[in-house]
């Protein structure tokens, strides 16, 4: 799943990057800016697509970030009810509480969670879904550390869990229905353990089965919306990917930003490059590797050489599978900045921006 995730992104970052270069030829208004627009909008839920098909890759490190998560629990549940017999009735609480999370993981969960409370009810019903803040002291019997919570409850109206089987739930490969993989519910479980929370589960056979699951609340502050603007630069740039319409891309963006570029389609080529432009006193400004090379050598090992050819090099790391620990904690492997992708001119120039700055 993982592997089909990093490639449905490159595409995606193709798709999405050069719908943002043709809407710079245009101003807001314009007939053709407005179909990009739509384009552009169905590209940023196609992302949704893809934390679908990485529902059952095993785990990676959490890339946290602070949000507000009214909006995913709706979105990640209506979209696996797509087609099902299934509805959801939503009660969340409009001041709730924001969390530090991983955005993609945390809609796994909901939505491994929403499939099973959905599969229960073959004939279709209501899942009823509810979001709440929970104080320290609503908390105590839950094996959590004190502080501040937030709630999500899933219950369904389905055939139940009988009590033999709910110590049993989690458990990797364990599964009640004929068809189904046992991974969903501990896939679930592994994520909110990762995020310091807890998750439980309560049936009445033949009755309903309820979910509740508990995250930390942030103290941090939601980051204010930045206005979108391109941070132009200057300097020579040298790019490895092994995908040809996403070197491509970066081209037509890099160039769009102000920057030289060059290209290498895996890290022994961009080692290579980036020997010679040493050599020649034309050193590069920054790099950008991606983490995964089929067949060849990816980022995580070219950085490695790199560091070792040139301490102060500016690498950047990005990849098509969010979930990889090395953009988690990229600075313990060397690079100085990362990217997720898809990714579109705005966010490339700020990484950069970021980078060459520092």
């Amino acid at each position: 799943a993982g592997g089909i995730a990093h490639d449905f992104n490159n595409i995606l970052t193709s798709i999405s990057g050069n719908i943002s270069l043709a809407k710079m030829q245009l101003k807001p208004g314009n007939k053709t800016f407005d179909l990009l627009s739509a384009a552009e909008t169905a590209s940023v839920r196609a992302q949704s697509l893809t934390r679908q098909l990485l529902t059952f890759a095993k785990g990676g490190t959490p890339v946290k970030e602070t949000a507000s998560i009214q909006t995913l629990i709706k979105e990640s549940s209506l979209f696996v009810l797509q087609g099902s017999k299934s509805v959801c009735e939503f009660q969340i609480a409009q001041d709730l509480w924001p969390v530090e999370a991983d955005m993609g993981q945390l809609s796994q969960v909901i939505s491994n969670i929403t499939i099973n409370a959905s599969q229960a009810m073959p004939e279709g019903g209501t899942i009823r879904i509810t979001a709440e803040n929970m104080m320290p002291e609503e908390i105590r019997e839950i094996p959590v550390k004190p502080g501040r919570y937030i709630r999500i409850s899933v219950r369904d109206q389905g055939v139940g869990i009988t009590e033999k089987y709910l110590s049993n739930i989690f458990d990797p490969y364990f599964t009640t229905k004929q068809a189904g993989s046992g991974l969903g519910l501990a896939t679930a479980y592994s994520i909110i353990k990762k995020h310091n929370g807890h998750i439980s589960v309560a049936s009445l056979p033949g009755t309903e089965t309820t979910f509740d699951i508990y995250l930390p609340a942030s103290d941090k502050n939601i980051p204010a919306e930045e206005e979108t603007f391109l941070l132009k630069g200057k300097g020579k740039i040298l790019v490895m990917d092994d995908d040809d319409l996403l070197r491509e891309l970066a081209g037509e963006m890099l160039d769009t930003l102000g920057y030289e570029s060059e290209f290498a389609k895996d890290g022994s080529e961009a080692v290579e490059l980036y020997r010679k432009a040493m050599e020649s006193e034309k050193p590069y400004d920054a790099v950008i590797l991606d983490i995964t090379i089929p067949g060849g050598m990816g980022g995580k090992e070219a950085v490695i050489i790199l560091i070792e050819m040139d301490p102060e090099v500016k690498a950047i790391v990005f990849s098509g599978y969010s979930a990889d620990e090395v953009l988690s904690n990229f600075s313990e492997y060397g690079f100085k900045g990362m990217m997720a992708k898809p990714f579109d001119t705005y966010a490339l120039g700020k990484v950069l921006n970021d980078v060459l700055n520092k």
